[in-house]
């Protein structure tokens, strides 16, 4: 059977079904294809073993952006996020590090370890957030091309310039450094503990497939501090039900906006005439529909 559609969309991860939803509320003929029986890519909930459902790959929720949330609608469609308070480091002999939600109660937790990492850690926080919010108007805009001569993208590029530039010269180092050092190398710079460097540094390989000693990963630790959540700055949380329900939720605001979702949908090539995209055929799998939330 042959249809045509606006746009087809190769992979319903949670990226491909947020494109999927915006082209769909724009009122374009969308279609999905995902090769496995399930949406969602890395945030996907699965029954792992009998009776237990699990966070397979993702665990946890921030940086979907707010306004994401809000334009397509998804706690309409079953998205709920739990704040996520606090984390535990155990150490052998029986001691512990904890970090809170509340900061000052965080400050004495570390001060019991050591009072000039309690000290440094208020400085470090600041700055943190201060190059968050250095970051965070960027991650909403399209990149310009910077190939191109345009001058619509010469004009993206100059307010891109003229953004950091006015972020001044002690925020650009910093932003420097996070973006060449490693976690590990970064966070030497301003703690002696052990116990928080490396708590801080795991912060800085989570999805990265680096270690901690890997340039680069010193910003990642950047993106626990954009983390949003109901408009409270720098929280991460978990969601209901497991990750596989951001995906659920965006994929069923998606589908009812017209988005039509094929899973067990493997696409073999991609079709290709006068150099442009005419369409794809997939391979000879059992086709499933994902269905609405509503259908189940």
């Amino acid at each position: 059977m042959s249809e045509i559609y606006d746009a087809i969309i190769i992979g319903g991860g949670h990226n491909g079904l947020t494109h999927a939803a915006y082209l769909a509320r724009a009122g374009k003929k969308v279609l999905v294809l995902e090769r496995r029986h399930i949406v969602g890519g890395a945030a996907v909930t699965e029954e792992i073993y009998p009776g237990f459902k699990y966070s397979a790959c993702s665990y946890v929720v921030s940086l979907l952006r707010p306004e994401v949330i809000r334009e397509l609608n998804l706690a309409n469609f079953g998205l709920a996020i739990v704040p996520l308070d606090s984390t535990f480091t155990p150490l052998p002999e029986g001691n512990y590090l904890a970090r809170w939600g509340d900061h000052d109660k965080t400050r004495r937790e570390i001060m019991r370890h050591s009072p000039v990492d309690a000290e440094a850690y208020e400085q470090f926080g600041k700055l943190m957030h201060q190059l968050a919010m250095m970051v965070k108007p960027i991650l909403a805009t399209v990149p310009p091309d910077v190939t191109s001569l345009h001058p619509r993208e010469l004009f993206k590029l100059l307010s891109l310039a003229r953004h950091f530039r006015k972020s001044g010269g002690r925020l650009l180092y910093h932003m420097t450094k996070l973006m060449t050092m490693s976690s590990a190398d970064f966070l030497s710079e301003w703690f002696e503990t052990e116990v928080l460097k490396a708590t801080m540094s795991a912060s800085g390989i989570i999805g990265t497939f680096l270690g901690p000693r890997s340039p680069g990963t010193a910003y990642v630790l950047l993106h626990h501090y954009v983390g949003e959540i109901d408009a409270t700055f720098r929280s991460w949380g978990w969601v209901r039900g497991g990750m596989g329900n951001v995906s659920q939720s965006i994929a069923a605001s998606a589908q009812r906006h017209g988005a039509e979702i094929r899973t067990r949908a493997a696409v073999a090539r991609v079709l290709v005439k006068s150099g442009k995209v005419a369409g794809g055929r997939a391979l000879p799998f059992r086709s499933g529909i994902c269905k609405r939330r509503d259908e189940h």
